[in-house]
């Protein structure tokens, strides 16, 4: 076997494996590449490949639980995801309900409240995990294929025909991208959403007394929420929309690069628009908290910047710094060892 055809082997056996449960792997790696061999040496190493049918196709064989959604190729990703996304809705619509519960003491209300936001919390990620990758599958299809075959009459191969040339090389160990940062991040995201739509109100100051809890204190501009929501969710689903295609890619690579710039862009602006061209925080929480606590303030206190826009530049530089160190770790990491080969 020439170490062009070892390769080759490599590459689609990487394509089975990674599709499958950890404790699978290592076991379906050496059966493959047994049963590659043998197949190689009769036909050929493409024949061979050829004749196994795409990774992707082929990995599903291996999997005990079959794939209705999403194709093949995307159907590990999809479901991990909907997980993903479900749990942290319902971990918001709980959150939400608990404290609501504790504060407000309205049991039948609440119930309601909680019932209906999980319903429509659930109802929504679904529909937007789905239709998310059911758009990354069809851009997946159309684009390799079509760079693929763009001479497909001079080779004679069917457009929708999978081939060994369509494998991509095992990534370097350092270009992979780390799945259980990206549900964090994940996980992270959804339930700031779900916090934001289903109880803004949640993130302020608390009054209580006698032990009592009166009413909160918000620190978000609610009477202008119904403009600002929009605005924030269109920056969380941008870095939601990075996450997913880090964790559907798996390693740096173009596409991963240039989701990235137009998400960390996307986001930049937003939060400029959020945090400046709106009014994002509260313009009477400091007269509040003044009357509620008697609260003076001292030098070297952030609330004391609270009304004079410095407040606003300092968050938004920290989201600035953020943004574009998560883009120089991206274009460095693509660039140095993400290289399509």
């Amino acid at each position: 076997m020439t170490e062009a055809d070892r390769e080759l082997m490599q590459r689609y056996i990487y394509q089975v494996v990674r599709r499958l449960a950890k404790d699978q792997r290592e076991e379906t790696a050496r059966e493959l590449e047994e049963l590659i061999t043998d197949m190689a040496e009769q036909k050929g190493m493409e024949e061979a490949l050829k004749e196994l049918g795409d990774p992707a196709v082929f990995a599903g064989k291996y999997r005990e639980e079959p794939c209705w959604v999403i194709g093949p190729e995307y159907s590990e990703d999809y479901r991990w995801l909907l997980k993903i996304v479900l749990a942290a809705v319902a971990l918001s619509v709980i959150v939400s309900g608990v404290v609501q519960g504790v504060l407000q003491r309205d049991g039948i209300g609440i119930l309601t409240d909680v019932v209906s936001s999980a319903v429509m919390g659930a109802v929504s990620a679904v529909g937007a995990v789905t239709i998310l990758f059911m758009i990354l599958e069809k851009r997946k299809i159309r684009v390799d294929f079509k760079k693929e075959f763009e001479t497909s009459e001079k080779s004679g191969v069917e457009r929708r025909d999978w081939i060994p040339m369509l494998l991509p090389p095992v990534p370097d160990s350092k270009a992979v991208i780390k799945r259980s940062d990206e549900a964090v991040n994940l996980i992270f995201e959804a339930l700031l959403a779900g916090l934001m739509i289903f109880a803004p109100w949640l993130f302020g100051a608390y009054v209580f007394e006698n032990g009592t809890f009166v009413r909160t204190i918000p620190i978000i501009n609610l009477a202008q929420w119904n403009i600002i929501l929009p605005v924030l969710l269109i920056s969380l689903a941008a870095g939601f929309a990075d996450d997913v295609v880090r964790l559907v890619c798996g390693r740096y690579c173009r596409t991963v690069l240039i989701v990235c710039l137009v998400s960390g862009a996307v986001q930049a602006v937003f939060a400029w628009i959020m945090l400046k061209a709106l009014p994002f925080f509260n313009p009477d929480f400091i007269r509040e908290i003044r009357t509620e606590y008697d609260w003076k303030g001292t030098d070297g206190d952030l609330l004391t910047l609270y009304g004079t826009g410095r407040l606003e530049n300092i968050v938004l530089l920290v989201i600035w710094v953020c943004i574009l160190i998560e883009m120089g770790v991206t274009v460095y990491k693509t660039v140095r060892y993400g290289k399509e080969q």
